[in-house]
């Protein structure tokens, strides 16, 4: 399931449920008068996600995706393709923050190096190789991969990550 993350947009959507909704939002006159807002339920995970800040039908479906990826990313443990992340990575510095596209990607690789690693953030950014600084800022980058660090560490007995 883990894969996933990286699939193209029309394979990921084959494996959701998709609800378009009358959503408050954008549109003046127009709002609540047509189904821009959109919901998809990952069958596979059963995670659902929205969104209904746009106009458009296809910019809130792109968003929605958006944000299924991340919580695929940020739900599913083992099975992330650490090479997703060599590109990213020179000199100890993590070249992705939260706004890029490979973001879902790279951010479950981190996840799997922490929950690896039983939430030790100096064994994990070893791993990554990326300084320990560097791996906890990206972990803080957006909030969903903040929870889901702070989970991993949580089982572990370690504080939550400080921002």
């Amino acid at each position: 399931m883990a894969g996933e993350v990286v699939m193209d947009d029309a394979s990921l959507l084959r494996g959701c449920e998709v609800i378009r909704q009358c959503r408050g939002g954008p549109g003046g006159q127009h709002a609540n008068k047509t189904e821009t807002g959109v919901r998809l339920r990952h069958r596979a995970s059963g995670l659902q996600v929205q969104a209904s800040e746009h106009r458009s039908g296809a910019a809130n479906r792109a968003a929605a995706l958006r944000r299924l990826r991340i919580a695929l990313a940020c739900a599913v443990r083992g099975g992330a393709d650490p090479g997703w992340l060599g590109r990213h990575v020179r000199g100890g510095r993590l070249y992705c923050g939260a706004e890029a596209a490979s973001w879902p990607a790279v951010a479950a690789v981190l996840l799997d190096a922490l929950d690896e690693a039983n939430g030790d953030l100096h064994a994990a950014a070893a791993g990554c190789r990326l300084s320990t600084s560097q791996l906890a800022k990206a972990l803080c980058a957006d909030q969903s991969v903040r929870v889901a660090a702070d989970a991993i560490r949580r089982r572990a007995s370690l504080p939550r990550l400080r921002s």
